[in-house]
């Protein structure tokens, strides 16, 4: 790189970093104005009240030098891609930004960034081509419109997730644009970007270091996102997103894996996906006692060290095979767990568990419609009965009566015993009752406590009542 072209970058960097430096202190009386302040609830790391229009100073530090520099016409080709990008990355900016004012519904937010991802595809902007570690690149043909929705989507996402700390997500993206800057060879103009973004950014968290005056909010995170997103798939070699599968992967690999795992965490306790929570990576390492400055400086050491490899491997000064990515994902793991941050052998046992009774719970979901459709064609009582001893046996009950308050019927008209005894019963009884809500009789059963195969009881118990009930008003003509 040529003394011009540094002089070049390092003036658009310092004129986006003083216009971040002059705009976000302006949002903190708007947000006030407006109420967009994050009280510190939720899954923030700070106490008190703090504005979160930061974005906004963020956005304008950035788009006024870069469409400044689209306007002298000296982006050829990049200019018609580059303006595309910004389109899109200006909906998700807005979008962010009624979400920090008005709020919004992340349903309603993720189906704004697919369009808006969408969008870019058709504007030319698409992942074509994925490189495989065993063998030549394989092109996507119509996959390619999922595979590019797919990863911005995702990497705007990352970045919001990690948002969640003073500093985090605003040096995160300064690493990971430093990154980008340097993989994109001669590529004058994709450089300028990055180094416009990373300008914006530095005046930024000159607020937003702990403890942060201001955050940049959903307008500023899905903005740096989305943009990130699509214009790593401009950065990447011969303009295909992945066409060195590991590289972005890995440069990403911090907001992305923590992503991940909050997902995973999510789903795993039944909480929806968009609930924010206390349990990321720099809150693991808020409980082990670190100051949120000591947290910061960790998380950056540990991009640090994962953009550098990135660099070796680019540069081929560090063979990292396929198997040797497996190794560092396999380190990334168990650091985690050393962290507390991932249980993974007693929650991998539990998900096997509940995919077992989830199994079961379809099982006896289908001996109870079939116990239907058989006691409906039963003619005679003691069909009846069978059918309902069959019952019991698939539950495993250990006794079972039924009796009835009708005169001259003798009870109990239906007794079953299993040819073991409960060790610690659970008991159930429940009236059947007739279509006049009159009590016909009762029902009454028993099951050990420690049997964890007593599913669908409510559906079961209704079922029995039903049916009994039916049958009984039926053939005794009640």
């Amino acid at each position: 790189m040529d003394s011009k072209h540094i002089y070049y970058f390092f003036s658009y960097l310092v004129v986006s970093l003083g216009l971040a430096l002059a705009l976000v202190p302006l949002m903190r009386s708007l947000s006030f104005r407006l109420g967009a302040v994050d009280r510190g609830t939720g899954r923030r790391a700070h106490k008190g009240i703090v504005p979160r229009l930061g974005g906004i100073g963020i956005f304008l530090a950035f788009v006024v030098p870069l469409a400044f520099s689209l306007s002298r016409g000296e982006w050829d080709k990049f200019h018609g891609r580059m303006l595309g990008v910004l389109i899109g990355s200006a909906v998700i900016f807005l979008t962010g930004l009624y979400d920090d004012v008005k709020g919004a519904k992340i349903g309603h937010k993720l189906l704004l960034e697919i369009l808006a991802a969408v969008f870019i595809y058709y504007w030319g902007i698409r992942i074509t081509l994925i490189s495989s570690p065993f063998g030549s690149p394989i092109d996507l043909g119509w996959f390619s419109v999922p595979a590019t929705v797919l990863w911005i989507v995702v990497i705007t996402n990352a970045i919001n997730l990690i948002d969640g700390m003073d500093g985090l997500a605003a040096g995160t993206v300064i690493l990971i644009s430093a990154l980008l800057f340097s993989l994109t060879g001669d590529n004058v103009h994709m450089q300028l970007t990055y180094a416009i973004l990373a300008g914006s950014l530095l005046g930024f968290l000159r607020y937003n270091f702990p403890p942060a005056s201001i955050f940049m909010g959903d307008s500023g995170s899905l903005f740096l996102g989305f943009f990130l997103g699509s214009v790593s798939i401009l950065s990447s070699h011969k303009a295909t997103a992945v066409a060195t599968l590991m590289v972005p992967v890995i440069a990403f690999s911090l907001p992305l894996m923590d992503m991940t795992y909050a997902v995973l965490r999510r789903f795993y306790r039944g909480m929806p996906l968009g609930e924010a929570d206390k349990e990321h990576i720099h809150h693991k390492l808020l409980e082990k006692g670190f100051s949120r400055r000591k947290v910061l400086l960790i998380l950056y050491a540990v991009n640090i060290l994962i953009l550098v490899s990135v660099l070796l491997v680019v540069r081929r000064q560090f063979d990292l095979s396929f198997f040797g990515l497996v190794f560092l994902v396999v380190l990334a793991v168990l650091g985690l767990r050393m962290l507390g941050y991932i249980e993974f052998i007693p929650r991998i046992r539990e998900v096997l568990r509940n995919h077992a009774i989830g199994r079961k719970r379809k099982y006896f979901n289908y001996v109870i419609r079939r116990f239907r459709r058989n006691v409906a064609k039963s003619e005679t009582l003691d069909d009846f009965w069978t059918h309902l001893r069959n019952l019991m046996d698939e539950y495993n009950f250990s006794r079972a009566e039924v009796n009835l308050e009708i005169p001259g019927v003798s009870n109990p008209v239906f007794a079953f015993t299993n040819r073991f005894d409960a060790g610690r019963p659970m008991s159930l009884s429940f009236p059947i009752m007739n279509g006049s809500g009159e009590q016909l009789g009762e029902v009454r059963i028993s099951k050990q406590m420690d049997d964890d195969h007593f599913l669908c009881t409510a559906e079961m118990v209704r079922a029995l009542s039903e049916e009994v009930s039916r049958f009984v008003t039926k053939n005794l003509h009640i």
